[in-house]
């Protein structure tokens, strides 16, 4: 009888332990690409000779895709799977001179070694360059998932005897990893 009695003890504690635990709630992971894009203008005025610093600066932030903004408090990984920039609405200028171009995502300067050249692209709407360093996208992702927002920017020097203006489109593919 003690034995019975002994088994019925531990059988209601165990039940008793098994019943009490909490129900873990469960994580909802969910994954999202777009692509985020932001066009730069770049203005030349008539600099009437003379060498001048040109500096154009545009930011890009995910807020731009609706996904990324209804979703940002949820938002545990970025990662940039492509970063390319393309030049709009060049229209060739014998008057102009641009030297010592310069394109910076935050601090990261972006270098000939880190930009391939899309030469089918000269026959549509302008020269495209595509970003391949893996390492630039690694920081770029990890500067957006920690700001939510990059900044990026033309430096140039120019000489222009009338107005030259051209738009650089940036485009930033991104996939967003969500826990909720």
């Amino acid at each position: 009888m003690r034995t019975i009695r002994l088994l019925s003890i531990l059988t209601f504690s165990l039940l008793l332990c098994i019943s009490c635990e909490k129900e873990q709630p469960k994580q909802i992971v969910f994954f999202s690409k777009d692509q985020l894009k932001k066009e730069l203008a770049v203005n030349i005025n008539n600099t009437e000779g003379s060498t001048i610093s040109i500096n154009s600066n545009a930011i890009i932030n995910l807020n731009s895709s609706k996904v990324f903004k209804d979703n940002i408090d949820y938002l545990k990984n970025v990662e940039v799977e492509s970063f390319n920039f393309k030049i709009k609405n060049f229209v060739i200028n014998p008057y102009a001179k641009v030297s010592n171009i310069e394109v910076y995502v935050d601090e990261i300067k972006i270098t000939g070694n880190d930009i391939s050249l899309d030469y089918l692209s000269l026959f549509s709407s302008g020269f495209e360059f595509k970003i391949s360093n893996q390492e630039i996208l690694s920081a770029i992702s990890s500067k957006l998932l920690q700001k939510k927002q990059i900044v990026v920017s033309y430096y140039s020097d120019a000489v222009s005897d009338k107005l030259f203006n051209f738009d650089l489109e940036f485009n930033i593919d991104t996939k967003g990893t969500f826990v909720d």
